[in-house]
Order: C-alpha cells, then structure tokens, then sequence
C-alpha cells in the first residue's frame, strides 16, 4: 500500500511539467528564495574549501539554483527530493560538476548522507519542506538536519506559516482560491496539488511551534524574517545555527 509520502510525492510528479511556470507567475517567489539562500551563506563560516550544502525538498531546482547563485559554481550542493517528476524536471537544467540530485524523503537524510557526502555539510536548506512531512516526524527530521550540519553551520527553513494570524490565513486563502487554483487550471499544472497546498499551509506549524523544533534539536542563534509584497507576514524564513 502506497504511503502518505508516496502518494504526495506522486501528486507532485504530476505537477512537474508545469511546476516552473506556475512559479514564474508567483510575485516574489524567486526573489524570496534568493534572498533566503543569500542569508544562509553569508551565515557560513570562513572555510578554505567552497561550501558544501544541503537543498532539501529541492523539487524542480528552483532553491538549488538560488543556492549556486549565494555560494558560487563550485560550492559543493546536493539537491534531495521525494519527487522523481520534479527531479526530471531539475536534471534537464544545467548545473555546475559540483550539483547532483538524490531521490529521497527529508526523514531519510541520515541514510542518504552517507553515500553522498564525506561528512556533515556546511548548511542546509529546506524551502517548503517541513509541512510535507507528517506531524509526529517533524521533531526528527529536524534533529536529522542538524545532525548533517557541521557545528557552527546553519539552517535555513523558508514556508508558509500563518497558523495564529487570522488576517495572514485570510489573505493566504484569497491567493490560492482566487489566483492559484485558476491559474493550475489554466495551464494544466495538476489544480489538485495546489488544493493539497492550500492545506497544508493552514496546518503548518506556526511560527512559535517550530521555532521550538529547532531548538529542542539543540539549535542556537534563531531568527526570523518575512518576505514582502503580498507575502509579508505569510512567507517566513528562519535561520538557526549548530552551537559549536
């Protein structure tokens, strides 16, 4: 029997083709994302080598390409998603020898890590990536992050929270009923993800709920910040750092 993940991860295979379109057409989405990877690397500590980072719940490599574009071509990147349609999507692009995809969920990272990387990474970054993953796992997948981060690296986590705010899940629902939707419609982009999507950020945990996540896995230094356009006070980036 197929399992929530898998099933998820189907609905978004279905999504792919027209997964960057859809995007495109989003104000502000690709400059939140670079304004996102931008905090994360300038966060980094000095280092004789280039970088080496996670991008997980990387999709079609729109977060991928934001974190080539802070850290520069030879950073080292690998891209993880459960996702096979969205990483089809991604391996069409051309990317430095330094970026490669792996097709896995988030809560598998211990395992992956092991065949894809000598040791924990520099940081992580996870953008949309923690509502997809059940409830009782979240805890842990955090912890597993912070596991793959080399002390005194950090965390970036980028998403919807509007959990709290009546004004924010108000405006959060107008985009997605009034502008979303019809537009997935339009242009054949699966309208039954973007359903699933507008869900799923109503129950995503709140800004408070994994701001204390992120500390019980021993992270340190957190802040927040929020995007701005019609985003600002929906779309949150937090960043975290690995005590040394």
């Amino acid at each position: 029997m197929p399992t929530p993940g898998t099933r998820l991860a189907d609905e978004f295979d279905r999504a792919a083709p027209r997964y960057d379109l859809l995007t495109a057409l989003n104000p502000g989405y690709h400059g939140a994302l670079r304004d996102a990877a931008r905090q994360l690397v300038a966060r980094l500590p000095r280092r004789e080598t280039w970088p080496t980072l996670w991008d997980l719940g990387c999709g079609s490599g729109l977060s991928t390409q934001a974190l080539v574009d802070a850290a520069g071509p030879e950073a080292r990147i690998v891209g993880l998603d459960a996702s096979a349609g969205m990483l089809a999507q991604a391996q069409e692009k051309t990317w430095p020898d330094g970026v490669s995809f792996v097709q896995a969920l988030a809560q598998d990272l211990p395992d992956v890590a092991l065949l894809h990387l000598d040791g924990p990474a520099d940081g992580a970054f996870g953008a949309y990536l923690l509502r997809n993953v059940p409830v009782d796992q979240r805890d842990a997948t955090v912890a597993a992050i912070a596991d793959q981060v080399r002390p005194g690296g950090w965390i970036a986590l980028q998403d919807y929270h509007v959990k709290g705010s009546p004004a924010a899940q108000a405006v959060w629902s107008a985009v997605c009923w009034g502008v979303v939707t019809p537009l997935s419609v339009a242009v054949r982009g699966n309208p039954s993800i973007y359903r699933y999507l507008w869900r799923s950020v109503l129950e995503n945990d709140s800004t408070a709920e994994l701001q204390a996540r992120l500390e019980r896995a021993g992270l340190t230094d957190v802040t927040w910040s929020t995007a701005g356009g019609w985003q600002h006070g929906t779309l949150h980036t937090v960043l975290a750092r690995k005590p040394l």
